[in-house]
């Protein structure tokens, strides 16, 4: 049938109700299978106006609830507002880039990470969850609530750094108003170190300004226009400050801290008064009475610093150091000699060791040196543990080389030497309780230790680099010197200084050895050895800054010489040594004298009291106590913490003398 035709005989109505009911496209696609439907559609040019959905947007956008028009760089909507364009990496939205770096708030002392794993509980709200754990052993340090406690000192510096760095990178510093680390919030662990601010970490517990400004470099471009001032301050520079810097490679005190005191009125006035002792000393015609001003004004000014607990600790603990230096100079100031213990105390103080950088690191391998000197001379005991110093002794895996740390290597043989000292002091105490004759395991464990620190020097005089070895070892039969002693020949200061050490350490320890006595023919020729390469050592040495060091050794080496023209020749040795220094050799001549039994000698008894009060003006560290005993005086004034401590009427502790309580007593006594 036509359908035409039959459209056409349909009532009107019909179609008008028809039309009116089903449009005529639908009534079409509605008879149109669906592929022809799809195929029609596509080929019309009608768009899709579906929003497509921003895959690489910006946070900010995100934030905003706006469409982000994934502009590189900076999208429009943030050029537009004036907004940091923060951005992430496609769907996951990792690596956030921020404009401010995060960084670490600073930790309260004494307090601790605590961790809750919180996993087993919520496993076992799942059917079966609770038992893909394995059971809780009795040596886990999981516990049965569940909460895993850990103290910091059983997680190391690294893992601290790791774990709170990934959680500071975790958070968006912008969305949170944290205030960066100020003055008030200094970082107290090694962990923070890397965020110092560079001088800081000269001062743990605290900000110094002056530990900044030698850090940055901050030199001031004034200058000295009294003489008398420019007089001293130049003696300070060329006699005092190379003694100073014997064991230092940066040469703080002769070169980096005198244009730095152009600025700092109190290390100036240090300086100055330092100087003018020295001159008042050795030249007559120079003022006393204005020395004696120049050293008020500086200590007056050092007083009034540490009464104020708002002061730079690590310059008042370099001032101090100098005074306390120059102290030895005159056995008479009482003032002067204060200086030492205070010194001693500030350098606890900041917390100075062996690990210390630059200055402080100077400043403590200072005083230590010359109290382990005055130890070995005096047999005294050391009032710092060497323990607690922070020497890195492990030298197994250590090759030579070329250059190295010296620092590191002047450390372990002061290391090592002072751990011989407590050896001979636990020797002396344990002779004096059993009357001469310990019992059999004390003197085995006494020898034990003698053979591992013996280990100790064979270990460091293998692996120090080649610039601490001699460069030429010549005996006395191959020069033409006429000297007795070979010629050891070295050119850095820093290593005559960690060969004199060395060769002391040697001599000490022949002398400790508890099973074999004095006479014993292997110790006597250790002995000689060590003690005439020591004085070929100071015999060839041209450097002035070695003086007072030199002395030290060779009064101790000059015990063990036996031959006369050795003898006659340390004399020599000492005469030249005392002449840079200014000091006289007399008393030290007729008490050596004794030593050696020379008959022309004074008949009277040396006894090591005397031997202080003779070779004091030599000691470069510490002060004569008023009554004439064998202990060393800073067991009783090295530290604030001590009812007799320095300073006293005038000290007052600083502001961050709350986190000094690691740095307890006990810490420092043997």
């Amino acid at each position: 049938m036509n359908l035409r035709n039959s459209a056409k005989s349909q009532p009107e109505a019909a179609r008008v109700e028809t039309t009116t009911s089903t449009p005529k496209s639908q009534s079409s696609d509605s008879q149109t299978p669906p592929r022809s439907r799809a195929g029609r559609k596509k080929a019309t040019d009608i768009s899709d106006t579906k929003a497509r959905r921003s895959r690489t947007g910006c946070f900010t956008c995100r934030q905003r609830h706006l469409k982000c028009d994934e502009a590189v760089g900076r999208c429009l909507n943030c050029r537009k507002s004036d907004r940091v364009c923060r951005r992430g990496v496609r769907l996951n939205f990792i690596d956030t880039q921020a404009v401010a770096p995060p960084h670490l708030i600073a930790r309260p002392d004494g307090s601790k990470i605590t961790f809750k794993d919180d996993s087993r509980s919520i496993a076992s709200l799942y059917v079966g969850g609770f038992e893909i754990y394995p059971p809780i052993q009795p040596e886990s340090p999981v516990e049965e609530n569940g909460q895993l406690n850990h103290d910091l000192d059983t997680i190391g510096p690294d893992d601290l750094t790791s774990i709170f760095q990934s959680v500071a990178h975790s958070f968006d510093p912008l969305g949170f108003d944290v205030p960066h680390p100020t003055a008030g919030l200094v970082e107290t662990d090694t962990w923070h170190q890397s965020h110092l601010v560079p001088g800081d970490e000269l001062l743990p517990h605290g900000t110094s300004n002056f530990a900044r400004k030698l850090a940055d470099k901050q030199e001031s471009h004034q200058s000295l226009m009294d003489s008398d001032s420019v007089c001293c301050l130049r003696t300070f520079v060329e006699e005092i400050a190379p003694r100073m810097d014997a064991m230092d490679e940066m040469y703080h005190f002769s070169q980096v801290l005198p244009s730095l005191s152009m600025s700092e009125p109190l290390l100036l006035k240090a300086f100055v008064a330092s100087g003018a002792k020295y001159r008042s000393l050795h030249d007559p015609s120079w003022s006393v009475e204005l020395a004696l001003a120049f050293s008020q004004d500086a200590t007056e000014a050092l007083l009034s610093a540490v009464h104020d607990p708002s002061r730079d600790s690590v310059l008042c603990a370099t001032v101090a150091l100098v005074l306390g230096f120059t102290a030895s100079m005159s056995p008479h100031s009482m003032r002067w000699e204060d200086h030492i213990a205070g010194s001693r105390a500030l350098i606890r103080e900041c917390g100075w060791t062996a690990k210390t950088p630059g200055l402080g690191g100077a400043c403590f391998r200072i005083s230590m040196s010359a109290e382990l000197l005055s130890c070995v001379r005096y047999d005294w005991a050391l009032s710092w543990n060497p323990d607690t110093w922070g020497v890195d002794i492990d030298m197994e895996n250590v090759q030579a080389s070329i250059g190295g740390n010296h620092d590191l290597w002047h450390h372990r043989i002061l290391y090592i030497c002072a751990k011989v000292l407590m050896l001979r002091t636990s020797l002396h105490q344990s002779r004096a309780l059993y009357d001469d004759m310990p019992p059999a395991s004390q003197l085995n464990s006494l020898f034990q230790e003698w053979a591992l620190y013996s280990r100790w020097c064979d270990q460091w005089e293998k692996s120090i680099p080649r610039s601490l070895i001699p460069l030429a070892y010549l005996q006395p039969w191959q020069t033409k010197s006429k000297s007795v002693f070979p010629e050891v020949w070295l050119t850095n200061r820093s290593a005559i200084i960690a060969r004199l050490i060395y060769h002391i350490t040697r001599i000490l320890l022949a002398n400790t050895h508890p099973l074999q006595s004095d006479l014993n023919d292997e110790m006597q020729k250790l002995r000689h050895t060590h003690a005439h390469d020591l004085c070929g050592l100071v015999a060839h040495a041209k450097d002035r800054g070695i003086a007072d060091i030199a002395i030290h050794c060779l009064v101790i080496a000059a015990e063990c010489l036996e031959a006369p023209e050795a003898q006659h020749e340390a004399l020599d040795l000492l005469d030249a040594m005392t002449k840079i220094t200014g000091s006289s050799t007399d008393p030290i001549r007729e008490d050596l004298k004794q030593v050696w039994s020379w008959v022309h000698a004074h008949p009277h008894t040396v006894v090591p009291s005397d031997m202080h009060h003779n070779f004091y003006a030599l000691d470069p560290s510490l002060a004569m106590p008023e009554s004439a005993n064998l202990n060393n005086p800073l067991l009783d004034t090295g530290d604030f913490s001590m009812e007799n401590h320095p300073y006293q009427g005038f000290y007052v502790p600083p502001h961050h003398h709350h986190a000094l309580n690691q740095y307890h007593l006990g810490a420092y006594m043997i």
